[in-house]
C-alpha cells in the first residue's frame, strides 16, 4: 500500500527547483469535481489514512482532492464534489511535499498550465506520475494525475481527473 499513499501524496507534491508562475485564476470560494480511476489495487486492501495534522496544512483544494482520493480507495463513490477557499497568495505557490524519498520537478509553469513530474522510491518500490493544472479561463480549471508503480512486482496505475469552477469571491469556510 505504500504506492498508494505515494501516489495520493502526488497531490501535494511540489516542485523545489523553480517557483511557478502563478495561475491566472480569481481568488475566492471554488468548487472541485474529483474522479479517481486506480487499476492494478489489490482487492481487500485499503489505503492508508494520512493524519488529520498533515492534511490540515495542506490548502483547502489539495486536501479535499487527497479526500477524494482516500474516499474512492475505501469503496466510495467514483466521483466527489468539494468546495475550498483559495486565497491570492496561493495562486503563487504549489503545497510543499518534505517527503525525502521523492524527487518532484516543475516540469512547466505559466499563468494557464502548471507541469510538475514525480519519482518516488520507497524500499525497493518505485513509483512515478505527472501532475497537470490548466486554467481554461479565469473561473474554471482542470487538472490530471497520472501516476503508476511497482509493488512486489505488481504494477498499479492510478489516474485523477477533474475540474473546479470559481463560485464567487466570498468564502463560505473560515480556512
Amino acid at each position: 500500500m505504500k504506492l498508494s499513499l505515494t501516489i495520493v501524496l502526488l497531490a501535494a507534491s511540489a516542485a523545489r527547483a523553480a517557483d511557478p508562475v502563478p495561475m491566472d485564476v480569481k481568488p475566492g470560494q471554488w468548487e472541485a469535481t474529483v474522479t479517481p480511476q486506480f487499476a492494478g489495487m489489490p482487492q481487500g486492501r485499503q489505503m492508508p489514512q494520512i493524519p488529520p495534522e498533515q492534511l490540515a496544512k495542506l490548502p483547502p483544494e489539495q486536501r479535499a482532492k487527497i479526500e477524494a482520493v482516500l474516499k474512492q480507495a475505501a469503496g466510495g463513490t467514483r466521483t466527489s464534489t468539494s468546495k475550498s477557499c483559495v486565497k491570492k497568495e496561493d495562486l503563487s505557490k504549489l503545497p510543499l511535499n518534505n517527503d525525502q524519498s521523492c524527487k518532484t520537478t516543475l516540469v512547466s509553469s505559466s499563468s494557464t498550465k502548471q507541469e510538475i513530474h514525480m519519482e518516488c522510491d520507497r524500499n525497493g518500490s518505485k513509483q512515478t506520475g505527472t501532475m497537470t493544472i490548466e486554467a481554461l479561463n479565469s473561473e474554471s480549471i482542470k487538472f490530471t494525475i497520472q501516476a503508476s508503480g511497482d509493488t512486489n512486482g505488481k504494477n498499479m496505475n492510478m489516474t485523477i481527473t477533474g475540474t473546479s469552477k470559481w463560485l464567487g469571491p466570498a468564502c463560505s469556510d473560515s480556512k
